[in-house]
Parts: structure tokens; C-alpha cells; sequence
């Protein structure tokens, strides 16, 4: 397989392993969590949210570098 379509594959796989790893995570704190009130699980899965936005950025970035390097 050709580099150029090779190492965007390898990126994407990476990327959205990661995210799903951390939707998984914040199901099961959703699951874990029935009593406790909206500001404690939104403090608890903001890093979460903000880690998954910083990684979907990430990917965008590195597609765009690898398709203009093409």
C-alpha cells in the first residue's frame, strides 16, 4: 500500500480508537453516577469532552498536512 494512503489510515485508526475509548468512558460514568447532581457530572466529563475535541482537531490537522503534502 502507498504511503500516502497508508499513514492517513494509520492516523484515522488511531484517532478513532481514542475516541471511542473515551465515549466509553464517559458512559460508564454516566452509569456509575445516578445521585449525583448536573455540576458534578459535568464537572467530571468535561476533561473528557474537551480531550475528544482536541483529538478530533488533531486529526483534521493531520489529514490536511498529509493531503497537501500529496
Amino acid at each position: 500500500m502507498e504511503p500516502e494512503v497508508l499513514i492517513p489510515l494509520i492516523f484515522a485508526g488511531v484517532f478513532l480508537l481514542i475516541d471511542a475509548l473515551m465515549l466509553v468512558r464517559m458512559i460508564s460514568l454516566l452509569k456509575k453516577s445516578k445521585d449525583e447532581t448536573v455540576k458534578d457530572l459535568g464537572d467530571k466529563l468535561n476533561p473528557y469532552l474537551y480531550a475528544t475535541g482536541i483529538v478530533s482537531v488533531l486529526m483534521a490537522i493531520c489529514m490536511i498536512v498529509v493531503v497537501s503534502i500529496k
